[in-house]
């Protein structure tokens, strides 16, 4: 049986505490750095970005020092519990941690400059549906980026993680931004295996 989006905030709820250890095996900082890149941020400067599934903050910690304010959504108060914690740690001050859904963010219409998700479209019911909240929110001519997984036959992901996508095809990422209206769009492996 696949996982429901109610198994994934289960999922997430019951790992905050260990996710940052257990996310070293899929991802790194070279996420952030792409991110920053993409986006304008590594540039500094006032820029306001969303951090969509933030997690335990790994994103929105390696953005704060680069732009004015952080705007970091998930769904899990355990793990905005745990990004607490590590934000304050940081001396993140810039961070606002909000409790919210992806597909219907709590984010007024063109609020942001950009919008990330690491490591979460795999975990939303409907893709498009998450990137025309991302696309909402954002300002005319702003940037909507996400990294995640190449499509992948390990199917025991969906028990074991709650993943309700095995990664993702070019296809099928070229379609997903297609449907949520989002043009000028490209995407790059980062080289995680």
């Amino acid at each position: 049986m696949s996982p429901t989006a109610r198994d994934v905030q289960a999922f997430f709820e019951e790992v905050a505490t260990d996710w940052d250890t257990m996310r070293l095996a899929y991802y790194d900082e070279s996420v952030i750095e792409k991110m920053a890149t993409v986006s304008g941020a590594d540039r500094g400067g006032g820029m306001t970005v969303a951090d969509i599934g933030t997690g335990t903050g790994f994103v929105a910690a390696g953005l704060s020092p680069r732009v004015g304010r952080v705007v970091a959504v998930d769904n899990s108060a355990a793990m905005l519990g745990v990004a607490r914690q590590n934000l304050a740690a940081l001396e993140a001050t810039n961070v606002d941690l909000v409790e919210g859904d992806m597909s219907h963010l709590p984010l007024p219409d063109d609020s942001v400059d950009a919008a990330f998700a690491n490591m979460v479209l795999h975990h939303a019911p409907e893709p498009p549906a998450m990137l025309r909240e991302m696309a909402r929110v954002v300002k005319p001519g702003g940037t909507v980026a996400i990294t995640d997984e190449v499509e992948h036959p390990y199917k025991w992901m969906r028990e074991e993680h709650a993943d309700l996508w095995l990664g993702f095809s070019p296809e099928a990422v070229e379609e997903f931004f297609g449907e949520a209206g989002l043009v000028s769009y490209g995407y790059e492996s980062l080289g995680m295996q």
